[in-house]
């Protein structure tokens, strides 16, 4: 019976994708576009990718905020630690290297990072541990360092999780947490395409 369900959620999944992949395709800017603020998005190779994707009914599952340094663009990320990638890094990790990007401020912004540096990834999703997960982290920089909510958490239970409660479980994750999702900041009223 597990095979079962892995295969019907798998089949599930692959359509998701592909519909959303569709949906999102005409999303992709140029890279000499991007400034610092700006938000990315792919769809992330990891592990917990499809889940996030299955639970979000999103093609996008990881997201970081673009930072200009005189070597180049670089990506604020919650990735294992947070971290600055290296753009093309962040663009190659991606499924197909497709990603998308939003802008909140047309003006210059100067994102305050390092402090955040080196601090783990929260794997449980939590929002008062001082840990963050990606969404989490571009929310968080927002409103503390702008004063912009881009979305509001939502409850776990919210999604799409059939099938997942044993899982989130296994992970810390209550149904009742608040979480906010890379899907809900990609459409926020207050980003847009760039």
């Amino acid at each position: 019976m597990k095979k079962k369900k892995k295969k019907v959620f798998g089949v599930l999944l692959v359509i998701l994708v592909l519909f959303l992949g569709i949906k999102y395709c005409s999303g992709q800017t140029s890279e000499n576009k991007l400034k610092e603020g700006d938000l990315i998005f792919h769809t992330s190779k990891s592990e917990q990718s499809p889940l996030i994707q299955y639970a979000t009914m999103s093609a996008l599952s990881h997201c970081g905020i673009i930072i200009e340094k005189g070597d180049g663009l670089y990506v604020l990320e919650a990735a294992g630690k947070l971290k600055l990638t290296p753009l093309q890094e962040f663009i190659n990790r991606g499924n197909g290297k497709r990603w998308w990007a939003k802008r909140v401020f047309d003006k210059p912004v100067k994102v305050k990072y390092q402090h955040l540096l080196g601090r783990r990834y929260d794997t449980s999703f939590k929002s008062d541990n001082n840990l963050f997960y990606c969404s989490e982290l571009i929310h968080h920089i927002y409103q503390k360092q702008f004063g912009v909510e881009l979305c509001k958490y939502r409850k776990v239970s919210s999604y799409h999780i059939i099938g997942l409660k044993k899982k989130l479980i296994q992970r810390g994750i209550s149904l009742d947490q608040e979480v906010v999702a890379p899907i809900d900041i990609y459409e926020s009223d207050k980003a847009h395409a760039i």
